[in-house]
């Protein structure tokens, strides 16, 4: 591995660490953090955007991977309830342990439209992630009918939304986003919100 490759993949994961603590950083933030001069970030990655951009992608995908892997984890006798229930969960934990990005997604107004478009094109546009849990919605629901199927999806990631809009509401309250991370309150929101998609 060459050593502006390792530079690259350092500054990419300091950015990352930083976005999830705060949706607002700047290009000396990410300097610092990497112990780099400015020039040297725009050097690797041409703009702030650019690195942002790459980030984003990264993040979508570490989601998206993490997802699939554990629904091919699951057992084929899995009750549908506990694969919803599971799926949730995941979506969930990772959600509210990266509050910060998602603030940065949607409260973000120089690149709110470009990575707030990347984020739904990746989970509600036609794509082969998509594709991938809602043909394991319907194997273990055995439920055909396209709209149904879509509605479920739907609301199986609506589970995004709920610290999104805490996270407009509240900004000036940490104790909003911790009441988010008890498990006790995961688990009565997955509760609840398995009743609605079901």
């Amino acid at each position: 591995m060459s050593k502006s490759h390792e530079v690259k993949q350092k500054i990419i994961q300091s950015t990352k660490s930083l976005l999830k603590q705060n949706g607002q950083i700047t290009i000396k933030d990410i300097a610092d953090a990497c112990y780099i001069n400015i020039a040297a970030v725009n050097y690797h990655f041409g703009s702030k955007d650019a690195l942002l951009t790459i980030v984003i992608e990264d993040i979508i995908e570490e989601i998206q991977t993490l997802t699939k892997k554990t629904l091919e984890t699951l057992p084929n006798t899995t009750p549908p309830e506990e694969i919803l229930k599971i799926m949730i969960d995941t979506i969930y934990t990772f959600t509210t342990e990266n509050i910060g990005i998602i603030k940065h997604l949607f409260l973000n107004e120089k690149t709110q439209d470009k990575h707030a478009t990347h984020l739904i094109n990746a989970f509600f546009t036609q794509s082969s992630f998509k594709e991938i849990i809602l043909n394991h919605l319907s194997e273990s629901t055995h439920i055909n009918d396209k709209e149904t199927l879509e509605a479920k999806y739907m609301l199986l990631f609506s589970s995004f939304t709920l610290p999104f809009f805490l996270q407009i509401v509240t900004d000036n309250d940490p104790q909003q986003i911790n009441t988010l991370k008890q498990s006790s309150f995961r688990e009565k929101y997955i509760k609840e919100l398995l009743k609605i998609i079901q």
